[in-house]
């Protein structure tokens, strides 16, 4: 067990240089710590590049904001008539939530 479970070049060499005649348990430690710390640091670097690469995408070819029109509809008889706006993702024989 060893530097061999980073990844990195740089976290590899960071080990040895923070390592270097220090002993086992010390050297453990810190590849503990660098093992996490190389993954937030592998994680954020993701994150980074693919929220630019959508970013510059946009740029090249913008999305489309497509709205379905609401969908109207009346029940009740005379005075106690009810009108309603819907999302047409909302099921339409669903009762009313109002009195």
């Amino acid at each position: 067990m060893g530097s061999d479970q980073l990844k990195l070049n740089e976290f590899k060499e960071l080990h040895k240089s923070l390592t270097r005649n220090m002993p086992p348990w010390f050297s453990f430690l810190v590849l503990g710590f660098l093992v996490w710390l190389e993954e937030k640091f592998i994680d954020i670097r993701i994150k980074t590049e693919v929220d630019n690469a959508i970013k510059e995408y946009e740029k090249v070819d913008p999305p489309k904001v497509v709205l379905p029109e609401p969908v109207y509809s009346e029940t009740g008889d005379s005075f106690f008539d009810e009108m309603r706006l819907t999302a047409p993702w909302v099921d339409r024989e669903h009762p009313s939530d109002s009195p």
